[in-house]
């Protein structure tokens, strides 16, 4: 059947930081690494707000995922070098093991893994010309466990993680994403379930770079409001240095979604600018 639910999210580690000393020792590592170091920091009252912003955000999404009550949640995010690294750097991997766990800070996630629609999704791959990697042994990391921890906090149903590499030159252009989810789109229509799906990521930053602490805002509501108005299929017309330029290289996992939906209007955003690293960013599209 179609699919029911189409999501994206920020996976900012400080969105599941209490306000307050984890947000402290937050900025202290960013601020070090920042030309800006001296900037003013958000105050405690500014962190709360920010805290209550992005669980507002996050309701409405879980809403219109349990409005769509779905069999099955993709997660389409990142690895940081928690499963991969420089000797093995899959462009698009699918995870096939019976379930999924992870932790972060004092936050320990399982799920069951859909490996069924895993394989699926890799055989039709094949099929098409997309080669994904697969394998069965991955660790759920901040870029799945933030936005789960707000959207799924309870495992009621299984997950899918497939990650997309947006981390290490060289990474897929933005259609090729598209096209990877223009097929977990087939594959869904073709599958019994009410299958959702989830990208997580961004929006605008720059970590590791100079340009830390940087954040285009101006970009991100370009993208946002070209969402808004079902204009997807022109994101695939970017380039992957455009998105490095603008602090977006994560929007290459809410390509796959985009891919997903084509050109169907998101029926809800928002955004705030954590005034540390990060912009956050959240869409729903009710499918």
């Amino acid at each position: 059947m179609p699919l029911v639910s189409a999501l994206a999210a920020s996976h900012a580690p400080n969105i599941l930081l209490e306000p307050g000393a984890e947000w402290e020792d937050f900025m202290n590592l960013h601020y070090s690494m920042a030309p800006q170091g001296s900037a003013p920091r958000p105050t405690l009252e500014q962190q709360k707000k920010l805290r209550q912003d992005a669980e507002a955000a996050f309701a409405a999404l879980r809403a219109d995922l349990e409005q769509a009550r779905a069999d099955v949640l993709i997660v389409v995010a990142n690895d940081q070098f928690v499963n991969f690294f420089l000797n093995n750097i899959p462009t698009f991997f699918v995870t096939l093991a019976d379930e999924v766990k992870g932790q972060f800070t004092r936050h320990t996630f399982r799920y069951r893994n859909h490996k069924e629609l895993g394989l699926a999704i890799v055989r039709a791959g094949m099929d098409k010309g997309i080669d994904f990697s697969f394998g069965e042994h991955i660790e759920l990391q901040h870029t799945q466990n933030v936005p789960l921890y707000f959207l799924l906090p309870e495992p009621t149903i299984p997950i899918l993680p497939i990650y997309v590499n947006t981390w290490v030159d060289p990474a897929p252009t933005p259609r090729r994403c598209y096209q990877v989810g223009e097929l977990i789109r087939e594959v869904a229509l073709q599958s019994s379930e009410r299958v959702a799906i989830l990208a997580t990521g961004g929006l605008s930053h720059f970590p590791g770079s100079p340009r830390i602490g940087e954040i285009d805002t101006q970009f991100d509501h370009k993208l946002l409001e070209v969402m808004r108005r079902g204009q997807g299929p022109s994101l695939a017309d970017y380039s992957v240095e455009e998105l490095l330029q603008a602090g977006d290289s994560e929007f290459l996992n809410w390509m796959v979604v985009v891919g997903c939906v084509g050109a169907a209007k998101a029926t809800y955003t928002s955004y705030m600018p954590d005034f540390v690293a990060t912009g956050w960013g959240f869409v729903s599209w009710k499918l």
